[in-house]
């Protein structure tokens, strides 16, 4: 009479498939939620939630490279340090809180050294600690498991779950329930006045048409490097308002060396803004009304 066996812990090679489908998974959801919250944030150009969706394509190849590399410097040392700890601290290896503390451990040491040597900045690190973790624990969790069907569970069960939650976003920006962005309704009458762009500089719009800048920073140099002087501009001119249905209001100016594209209207109801936006869709120049 044959006696059930119990399978062995899986090899090196199923665990780092297994969590790099994981960690793919995972960034794949992350980047669905992005899509819908980039959808109600001001941005260069009308990037409904549907659009923002498109650009999920363009990424797989970094989800692909960051899900193996997190899967060989994250997972598979988390699953290592694990059962080192259920060796010297409990019975047994394979108990999963020994996996969680693991895991924390692992991210506290990645988030330590990439946040202390590229991003340089204390509470970045701190809040890179937990999400690190965060990521890491799933992958670790399930990746340890011996089933033969990890890897296409993973495959049927994370695409349903990639589609669930993008239509979930579809239908919460259908019913309402999330809103994207739309700039505010204003009139000429509105703009009449001086703006400001927090560094010094002013754009002052007449009632009669007439525009003057004064130390505005100027949008089509170079950016400076730290410490340098931004290049500003002076000038006296003229500006119109074209007026839109929604997207499309902006404010055109006409000042001699001041070489501005049109303002786009941004901010919100009651805070509105005038934007100068860069080739990257970053905001180059920002004005709101001087008080």
């Amino acid at each position: 009479m044959k006696t059930a066996t119990r399978p062995g812990p899986p090899s090196f090679g199923r665990v780092l498939m297994v969590a790099t489908g994981m960690l793919m998974l995972e960034l794949t959801l992350i980047a669905v939620g992005l899509a819908a919250f980039e959808a109600t944030q001001e941005s260069s150009e009308h990037r409904g939630y549907a659009f923002e969706l498109g650009y999920l394509p363009l990424a797989t190849p970094f989800v692909v490279l960051f899900g193996g590399l997190g899967a060989a410097v994250l997972v598979v040392p988390t699953l290592v340090l694990a059962g080192s700890l259920g060796r010297r601290f409990g019975r047994g290896s394979e108990a999963w809180w020994w996996v969680v503390a693991a895991a924390v451990l692992i991210a506290a040491g990645g988030s330590l050294l990439t946040g202390l040597t590229f991003l340089r900045s204390v509470p970045v690190t701190l809040a890179a600690w937990p999400a690190l973790a965060a990521w890491i624990l799933p992958a670790a969790l399930v990746a340890r498991l011996p089933r033969r069907w990890l890897l296409r569970g993973i495959a049927l069960w994370g695409t349903l779950a990639v589609f669930a939650t993008a239509l979930l976003g579809g239908l919460a920006f259908a019913t309402g329930v999330l809103e994207g962005y739309r700039p505010p309704a204003v009139t000429r009458g509105e703009l009449v006045g001086t703006w400001e762009d927090g560094r010094g500089g002013t754009l002052e719009l007449a009632a009669d048409g007439t525009a003057t800048a004064d130390g505005l920073m100027d949008p089509s140099g170079f950016a400076p490097s730290p410490g340098e002087p931004v290049e500003t501009c002076t000038a006296r001119g003229t500006w119109t308002f074209a007026a839109a249905e929604g997207w499309g209001e902006s404010v055109v100016t006409d000042l001699p060396d001041c070489l501005f594209d049109p303002w786009q209207i941004g901010g919100e109801d009651g805070r509105v803004a005038l934007r100068q936006w860069d080739v990257d869709g970053e905001e180059a120049v920002g004005l709101t009304p001087a008080p």
